[in-house]
């Protein structure tokens, strides 16, 4: 099979395991930030480090509020759609998928307040030196988890419920069936055996089959043909909340401070299902006395997995605006690791139907939880612009993140990360962000802007060579400001996010593979800043 990116799969199947298990995803999902901003900056790719006096562009450089020469508010409303195409792959040498051969499409939409704020400026009546400072409060979305997903086709190989039973081997069916099966075993496994997806077989306590299996002289397989749907619905932002001071230097040197709040909310929804095609072909035999059985037939499982998190933290950053000479502006910002403290929620559900309605059964795992700490990266960014008198501007951004430096530490004393952290380095490495922006001014009052953002994955394969799995963004923006205080902004983006390739659930045999899904996903973000200089 072709395993370009297994990530996903990875994120979310170890969290399932006993209480909680953090994966190097986990770490890169809550220290990554894929800014929106206001629609000015947006629409200027973020190239806003040397740029200033947009309260979109204090989150990439604190000194851009002072370099604006009045006191402002501003909110930002924006519509977000995110569309997923979903299409299992082929093996190597095949152009057919291999499972989940359906194509599908999803599309998914929220409202959202990416940007609010503003800033005070105060005059200090020097004529040199420190001739101003501000003070500002700016909310900023600085990542958005919105995705949803829908897959679905037939398999004759491999079948959720054949993975289930072998995650259960070795585990004692007493340990599956008691009520602090949980403590000890998979949470996975034990919704499985008490749901019955998978029980024992051949009177042996800890050897298990698939609901969807039989034994042959072979082995163990799947009975016949069934339908697999998989579903994923993610949604959930981080925001930063920035306290911003400002200083003036003579016009022509800014230096600004940000203390970052920042906070992170995300839920997550996932289910596998199987169907028999045939439901005569998967006969099952179940005991209903000591010597006596009944028979049945299977018809349908369904597996669902909700997980929750929340997390917060504090960072500080602190950049600077230069104006060399006339036109020409050059900015740098550095912001120290963020250190989160994230609380998860999770829990599985299971429900199995046979053909004989007396025989179905479901089984709650109830929620888990946990607690633990991450540090995200250094970021640092660079930046040139050069104004064009009155009539437009040009700018371009560069940001550097290494991802390799993410850490995990313990919030109680008995957890171990060492491990874990180990080999973050191996798994990641460095991001970088490429930002362009251009804006003309055809009229005083007008601007018109489009922008550009490439940003490299630092994903790292099994021998340390980056993954070819960049994202860019195009952006377009129109700009009114009034003779008054009143201004007004509107900014489209398109993102195209990289390929994501995944096992809808492991390999569980060395012969038979099971299928692997690749997610296709664009976002087109729509926004409008509202806003009034005085």
């Amino acid at each position: 099979m072709i395993m370009k990116r297994s990530i996903l799969f990875i994120a979310f199947a170890a969290l399932a395991v006993n209480a909680a298990a953090q994966t190097a995803f986990d770490a890169y999902t809550f220290s990554q930030e894929n800014y929106v901003g206001t629609a000015r900056s947006v629409a200027l790719g973020n190239a806003m480090t040397a740029v200033g006096g947009d309260l979109g562009s204090i989150v990439f450089n604190p000194a851009g509020s002072a370099i604006a020469g009045y006191s402002q508010f501003s909110l930002t409303p924006s519509v977000t759609v995110s569309t997923t195409r979903s299409q299992g792959t082929p093996l190597s040498g095949s152009t057919t998928p291999y499972g989940f051969e359906d194509p599908n499409m999803t599309r998914y939409a929220r409202m959202g307040m990416p940007s609010f704020g503003a800033t005070a400026r105060v005059e200090t009546g020097r004529k040199t030196g420190l001739k101003s400072w501000t003070v500002g409060l700016v909310g900023h979305m600085t990542n958005n988890y919105q995705i949803e997903t829908y897959a679905s086709g037939s398999n004759y190989n491999t079948t959720y419920a054949g993975f289930l039973s072998t995650l259960a081997d070795g585990t004692s069916s007493n340990v599956l069936n008691s009520a602090t099966g949980y403590d000890y075993a998979d949470w996975r496994s034990v919704v499985g055996y008490q749901s019955n997806m998978i029980a024992t077989y051949g009177g042996v306590d800890n050897r298990y089959i698939g609901v969807t299996e039989k034994q042959t002289t072979d082995g163990i397989g799947l009975a016949d043909g069934i339908n697999q749907y998989y579903g994923w619905l993610r949604y959930g932002n981080k925001y930063d909340i920035l306290f911003n001071v400002g200083l003036n230097y003579n016009d022509r040197f800014f230096l600004g401070f940000n203390l970052g709040l920042s906070s992170l909310s995300m839920n997550s929804y996932e289910y596998w299902k199987e169907e028999s095609i045939t439901p005569s072909n998967f006969l099952l035999q179940f005991s209903t006395g000591e010597t006596t059985t009944a028979d049945t037939y299977f018809d349908a499982l369904k597996m669902n997995y909700s997980y929750e998190c929340s997390g917060s933290g504090a960072y500080l950053k602190t950049g600077f605006i230069w104006l060399p000479f006339q036109g020409l502006r050059l900015g740098a910002a550095i912001q120290t690791p963020t250190v989160y403290r994230i609380h998860e929620y999770y829990g599985y559900e299971g429900e199995t139907t046979f053909t004989d309605a007396s025989f179905n059964a479901r089984a709650n795992s109830g929620e888990g939880n946990y607690e633990y700490k991450v540090r995200s990266p250094f970021r640092l960014n660079a930046g040139l612009a050069y104004t064009i008198g009155k009539f437009g501007l040009i700018s371009f951004d560069y940001e550097m993140c290494d991802y390799g430096s993410m850490k995990f530490s313990e919030v109680y004393f008995d957890d171990d990360f060492s491990s874990l952290n180990s080999d973050i380095p191996s798994a990641y490495g460095i991001s970088h962000m490429l930002r362009a922006g251009f804006e003309l001014r055809p009229l005083p009052q007008y601007a018109i802007r489009v922008g550009y953002n490439l940003t490299t994955d630092p994903g790292l394969d099994n021998i340390g060579n980056y993954v070819d799995a960049n994202s860019q963004a195009v952006s377009f923006g129109l700009g009114y400001s009034s003779s008054g205080s009143f201004f007004a902004d509107l900014a489209c983006r398109l993102n195209y996010l990289p390929d994501d390739y995944f096992l809808v659930y492991p390999d569980y045999s060395d012969t038979i593979l099971s299928p692997e899904l690749c997610n296709r996903q664009t976002r087109f973000e729509t926004l409008l800043t509202l806003g009034w200089r005085f």
